[in-house]
């Protein structure tokens, strides 16, 4: 089954994250502004997270509706089913990017969020609910917002795929640069 997904880049690297993309056994491939959209099987987002070195992150949209204001945010982030994705005993973190004219605080829109995923596990399994966890989250979930519309997302790549191997072995230097540049 064909899946539609997301790879994040650094602005200016599209057209060089698509070609390696390609190499990856990407299909559907286009450039976005600082990413790339593109098809493939859960073994290609796999292949994708694990040899990429230009993507910063592969994310897997589930939703995507208005979110003018908080209300709207949170209604449109409960429509997802959630327990397909995530065990009540689970832990998730949210990752909120942008801004509207009733929305200029990314953490209000991270709660929101997070508040619509957890109301919704309590409403299916009695007061029990996944807990957050910032640091090493079981589900990691990237909500963007613009132009008054809000995109829900897994992250399959969890931390950003630019950290792989990031500083194992403590070395410092003195200009360390992001592993995908």
């Amino acid at each position: 089954m064909d899946l539609r997904l997301f790879a994040t880049v650094p602005k200016g690297m599209e057209s060089l994250l698509a070609g390696e993309l390609r190499g990856l056994g990407a299909a559907t491939v286009r450039q976005a502004r600082a990413g790339v959209t593109f098809t493939g099987d859960l073994e290609t987002a796999y292949r994708v997270c694990l040899w990429s070195r230009l993507a910063s992150r592969v994310l897997l949209p589930l939703a995507e509706g208005r979110a003018g204001d908080g209300e709207e945010l949170y209604a449109t982030a409960r429509r997802v089913d959630w327990d397909v994705h995530l065990a009540v005993t689970g832990t998730l973190a949210v990752d909120f990017t942008g801004t509207s004219p009733s929305i200029r605080d990314t953490r209000f829109g991270a709660v929101r969020v997070k508040d619509a995923i957890v109301d919704q596990f309590r409403e299916r399994h009695g007061d029990r609910r996944p807990s957050v966890d910032t640091r090493a989250p079981d589900l990691r979930v990237n909500a963007h917002l613009a132009r008054g519309r809000l995109t829900l997302s897994l992250d399959l790549s969890g931390e950003s795929l630019h950290r792989r191997g990031y500083r194992a072995d403590k070395v410092q230097v003195e200009a360390p640069l992001k592993e995908n540049l």
